[in-house]
């Protein structure tokens, strides 16, 4: 007999809100090898760059 191995979602288990500092600058040349693009960038409030949507 096969045995089925399942998985139940758990859903998340904690959320908080956080202050941050959002950037958007634009990045790029234009040119095919670097389009220019809208980039977001997460930053603590003491400076510490946390992420880049690029």
């Amino acid at each position: 007999m096969e045995k089925k191995i399942t998985a139940t979602p758990r859903g998340c288990d904690s959320a908080r809100i956080e202050q941050v500092i959002v950037t958007r600058a634009l990045k790029g040349a234009g040119t095919e090898n670097d389009p220019c693009r809208e980039v977001i960038q997460y930053w603590t409030l003491d400076g510490k760059l946390l992420c880049e949507k690029d």
